[in-house]
């Protein structure tokens, strides 16, 4: 079974005078926030050319391979304000069969003492959370630990939500700033590149003529690819998260770069003492290297 890590509790909140100034997002114009929406057929087409990019550019010897890609459908979620913990929560809540509006888990954080606007700068917090408002297990997994990796692959083929913290770029790509740009994504599935050799015929995949050569293949049978996938030289994730309806493909590498790079909160929020629950004992150690695995308690492990 999917059991906890054992980690320390979180540190008690620090004190602070009177609720925080709710801060909305200015950039995405006529935007519903903190509910779910439906695909867009614009975030359809970026996804497929961010697909085909993908092929063309970063996967080489493609003439002896193929591409398989798995991801659950989620439906995106834009967070008001500093709140992309929450709703990448509310959008891996999707996964597990558990919808959860956004603003109710909002509003826990908010009562348990984990947050004052939605920020979680800690990954046990995160957790914590999680198994509140789901009543699912959660994870928190050191990416430095022997056999991460393969933990966190493993359940992302059996469609178990990956909550991962990390730098995100302008693009909300990762990238490396440090900590200073810290934002939370959930991970929806994968794809990578197989030896066409390999390619298993009794799974029902389905081939994207259109871009060749690709085959997906529905979450519910993923799980038979776990040991490729695991095995495979190119992997990349989709990563879902609160500034845009656009699901990002990113290679798996990048993400945990940036993951591992979380040193520091941003110096002018660190600064706005009375804004945000920041830990104790800082990110470095509640944060940085940490992902959060989510399924639930009647499912094992892979």
């Amino acid at each position: 079974m999917c059991t906890p890590c054992g980690a320390p509790p979180p540190p008690p909140p620090p004190t602070h005078s009177g609720p925080a100034t709710r801060i909305s997002l200015k950039n995405i114009s006529g935007a519903v926030l903190m509910v779910p929406q439906e695909p867009t057929n614009h975030s359809k087409e970026h996804l497929r050319k961010n697909i085909k990019t993908t092929i063309e550019k970063d996967i080489p010897n493609l003439s002896s391979r193929v591409i398989v890609s798995s991801n659950s459908t989620v439906h995106p979620i834009l967070q008001d304000g500093p709140c992309c913990g929450v709703v990448a929560l509310a959008m891996a809540a999707q996964m597990l069969k558990k919808e959860m509006a956004a603003t109710h888990i909002l509003e826990t954080s908010q009562r348990k003492g984990l947050s004052l606007q939605g920020e979680l700068f800690s990954a046990y917090d995160m957790a914590t959370l999680a198994e509140e408002i789901l009543d699912c297990t959660a994870t928190v997994i050191d990416m430095r630990d022997s056999g991460s990796r393969e933990i966190l692959l493993g359940h992302l083929s059996n469609s178990h939500p990956v909550l991962v913290p990390y730098d995100g770029d302008k693009n909300n790509g990762p990238c490396l700033k440090n900590g200073n740009k810290a934002h939370w994504a959930v991970l929806t599935g994968f794809l990578f590149s197989l030896a066409r050799t390999l390619l298993p015929d009794n799974l029902g995949m389905t081939e994207d003529l259109e871009l060749s050569p690709l085959y997906e293949i529905q979450p519910q049978k993923a799980s038979a690819l776990q040991n490729l996938l695991v095995s495979s030289p190119d992997i990349f994730v989709y990563g879902m998260q609160g500034k845009s309806q656009n699901i990002g493909v990113w290679s798996l590498d990048r993400v945990l770069e940036s993951n591992a790079n979380l040193r520091e909160v941003d110096p002018d929020r660190e600064a706005e003492v009375e804004q945000y629950i920041i830990p104790q004992e800082g990110i470095q150690r509640v944060l940085c290297n940490k992902v959060v695995i989510l399924c639930n308690q009647n499912l094992n492990s892979p």
